[in-house]
């Protein structure tokens, strides 16, 4: 049994320090989408995922550590979460309870952290590609037509929402 906790632990830390990387990609992504650096944003991006399959191989290891609890403990395994643990081993080790629980609150707030800069990024990116679709129209001339065009001759005409040059190259 010792052996499973101090797998479980283990890969409790190992957890937490790869969310805290994750969280400072999704800032450094953050900064890159703000500042349009092309390489930053792909350097990011392949960090994260660099980092999410170091996540999943980490988690596996743990959920691995909870089975062996589970069969020793014969409890389902579905029961076996980090705050039960912690309160079925709170009697006779309050010092590993304490870790988990700590241990739980950091994971929990790094998890949430790193959603809530996802979503921010989410976001920003979504804001940024509707400002490019407008411009685009713009462009193109087909945005809503203007009303205050004037004629040569100093009539008000309706504008056009036909395409126009920008520029005639010879």
């Amino acid at each position: 049994m010792e052996k499973a906790f101090d797998q479980l632990i283990q890969s409790l830390q190992k957890l937490i320090g790869l969310h805290r990387q994750l969280l400072e990609t999704v800032r450094a992504e953050h900064a890159a989408l703000v500042n349009a650096e092309l390489k930053g944003i792909q350097d990011a991006v392949a960090a994260k995922q660099a980092l999410i399959e170091a996540i999943r191989q980490v988690e596996v290891a743990r959920m691995k550590a909870i089975a062996e609890l589970a069969l020793i403990w014969k409890r389902p395994l579905r029961e076996l979460t980090l705050a039960n643990v912690a309160i079925a081993i709170q009697g006779h080790d309050p010092k590993t309870a304490d870790q988990l629980r700590s241990t739980l609150n950091t994971l929990t707030i790094l998890v949430k952290r790193v959603s809530d800069q996802n979503e921010s990024n989410k976001a920003l990116v979504e804001r940024s590609l509707e400002h490019v679709h407008e411009m685009k129209k713009n462009v193109l001339g087909e945005s809503r037509p203007r009303t205050d065009v004037y004629s040569q001759k100093g009539h008000r005409v309706s504008g056009s929402s036909e395409a126009r040059f920008l520029s005639k190259e010879a």
